[in-house]
């Protein structure tokens, strides 16, 4: 399967599924709760296709995913070669064609537990980071070797999910920010939460005070 058709598939099936990602998180002792979703619209700025100006993208952003895995004329990694753009350099964070490769795991990236970490931005410039973004996430798959940052942010003020607004590659540019203890961390699919981590000393009466609902994921999968 061509690359870009696997990775919007992917994506694709994160929104059929109603996947959520709720993360618990702790900066100076006060817990702070977000939640990541994903919508058709989101796709095309995360993966950085909007760069590819010298294509025939979709301007809305919506339809990128349909475009790409259109059965009469499916979009094919050898017409993303075409643009000048698609490689990045060296020094490049924007190379297109490796954010697309590792962006396929998304899914997993966003799994892991005990090698993610969750960064606020709030200290620019210190963050390396001119996007506008709430968190950065930052994780690593061993088997793959790469490390990847997952900037969301607040689709509609702090009380609304998180968007992912861009995935990169590390190549030689860290991103961080003020470190934040994950406390817990669900899992949301089709309706069933499951939890992916909880912090030891996270009880249950501090969970349930930030987020009454959270002890539900506790009989839906292990710690």
């Amino acid at each position: 399967m061509e690359v870009i058709q696997e990775c919007a598939k992917n994506f694709k099936a994160l929104i059929d599924n109603n996947t959520q990602y709720i993360y618990h998180v702790s900066l100076k002792q006060k817990v702070k709760v977000f939640t990541i979703d994903f919508q058709y619209a989101d796709f095309k700025h995360a993966i950085g296709l909007h760069y590819l100006t010298d294509l025939s993208v979709p301007k809305q952003a919506s339809k990128t995913i349909p475009w790409i895995i259109d059965e009469k004329k499916p979009i094919t990694d050898d017409y993303l070669r075409k643009s000048v753009f698609y490689k990045g350099s060296s020094h490049d964070e924007k190379d297109i064609e490796l954010r697309i490769s590792e962006a396929v795991c998304l899914e997993e990236y966003l799994d892991i537990n005990n090698i993610v970490y969750i960064y606020s931005p709030k200290d620019f410039p210190r963050n390396n980071s001119i996007i506008s973004c709430d968190y950065i996430i930052k994780s690593y798959i061993k088997e793959r070797n790469k490390t990847v940052y997952i900037f969301i942010k607040h689709r509609n003020g702090e009380d609304s999910p998180c968007v992912i607004k861009t995935f990169c590659v590390e190549k030689n540019t860290p991103y961080g920010g003020i470190y934040c203890f994950i406390m817990l961390k669900d899992k949301v699919v089709n309706g069933v939460r499951r939890r992916l981590f909880r912090h030891k000393k996270y009880t249950d009466e501090q969970i349930t005070t930030v987020e009454p609902n959270a002890m539900i994921a506790e009989n839906n999968g292990k710690e």
